[in-house]
């Protein structure tokens, strides 16, 4: 009998213990994904032990530790996972055989560093999940973004490649890839839930993000470049909207924005675990999805993985075009906007018949944003 084919995915999970769950939810898009697929999965990371909170008590471990292994338990990766502190493991030997022999590896934003314990058939994949800022943190800082050792190179900028894109691709071919999503998964966990006509908009996100940079004149900047754009929003749709984020009640922006109609959410609880984050998703309207300015100006088609949660969910988006356009065509269920003006007309083309939209918007997860509809093609592109 054929064995399943092998998949090691390189993950940062248990460095980001706390209001972490969007991570979370991005990584096991990936592993359950592929595991839909038929695949064996492994999920793999190394800390080191300064890296390590001191725990509660003496027999505990530390809260990085204990993060580490409910996650993997609460998504069936119990005996098949492996995490390492200052390179040592009670699942080292089993990891290391199986990965010897694992058909592929795809390291997650390049944080695994022990491409050593891969055997020399295994084609390793750089998966990049933030086009633009990736490439001009290598070009123009010189960043190590552990890139040297993989055999292709994977991004969620859906048009990096292309002449439009303004970025570096630092001499390498770059080959596209939907943020897929495991619609069963969510919907099971979140239960049914109807969505109120008088429910927000939402989007989750840092205020800031990632600090400015510049690559050839011109600025990439980060969130709040881009949410300021988008303050008087509420005042256009006369609906509520709401963003999950880390602003403080004593922050600049935030009677400003809170003046403009917006509601805010403290992220630590929003993203404390899975069932808070997607019960905030499924309790929304819909998605505004408002990228980073750096995105938008780059052109390369980033797209959230978040966004294809809310789609999962059945909760329409109204999401930023970054250029992401250029390679699939907004529809029913996920329209695209450019600036403040569209972002408004777009919601209400939703409103208009949300019913509709909420059918397509699912639809779209369990079609092109399905691990059939996004993995298989990869799978024939890099193997």
């Amino acid at each position: 009998m054929k064995r399943p084919p092998k998949l090691v995915l390189g993950v940062v999970l248990a460095r980001w213990p706390h209001a972490s769950a969007g991570n979370v939810c991005s990584v096991m898009h990936w592993a359950l994904g592929f595991r839909e697929l038929g695949w064996e999965v492994w999920l793999a990371e190394h800390v080191s032990s300064e890296e390590l909170t001191a725990p509660a008590s003496p027999d505990r471990k530390s809260p990085q530790e204990e993060f580490w292994k409910a996650t993997v338990e609460e998504f069936g990766f119990r005996s098949r996972e492996c995490l390492m502190v200052d390179g040592e493991s009670p699942e080292l030997e089993a990891f290391r055989e199986f990965a010897a022999s694992a058909d592929l590896f795809i390291n997650y934003a390049g944080h695994f560093r022990r491409l050593d314990l891969f055997g020399a058939h295994t084609v390793k994949a750089y998966l990049d999940v933030d086009p633009a800022f990736t490439q001009i943190w290598v070009e123009v800082f010189k960043t190590d973004m552990n890139l040297e050792g993989h055999d292709v190179f994977v991004t969620v900028g859906a048009t990096l490649n292309r002449p439009e894109a303004l970025l570096p691709t630092l001499q390498r071919k770059w080959i596209p890839v939907f943020p897929p999503v495991v619609g069963d998964c969510w919907r099971k966990r979140l239960g049914q839930l109807r969505v109120a006509p008088e429910a927000p908009w939402t989007t989750i996100g840092h205020w800031y993000g990632y600090p400015e940079l510049e690559w050839q004149g011109r600025r990439y900047g980060g969130k709040r470049e881009s949410l300021a754009k988008m303050r008087s929003l509420p005042q256009l749709l006369s609906r509520p909207c709401a963003i999950a984020t880390d602003m403080e009640a004593d922050w600049d922006d935030y009677q400003p924005f809170a003046s403009a109609g917006w509601r805010f959410f403290p992220a630590s609880a929003v993203c404390k675990d899975v069932p808070s984050y997607l019960r905030f998703i499924g309790e929304s309207r819909g998605e505004i999805g408002i990228a980073k300015e750096g995105y938008v100006v780059s052109r390369g088609g980033w797209m959230s993985d978040r966004s294809v949660v809310y789609l999962a969910l059945g909760r329409p988006v109204v999401l930023q075009d970054t250029g992401w356009t250029g390679a699939l065509s907004p529809s029913e269920g996920m329209l695209a906007f450019r600036d403040i003006t569209d972002c408004a007309e777009a919601v209400r083309a939703i409103e208009e018949d949300y019913e509709k939209h909420s059918r397509a918007a699912q639809a779209l997860a369990s079609t092109v944003f399905s691990p059939l509809g996004v993995l298989k093609p990869l799978l024939e592109k890099i193997l």
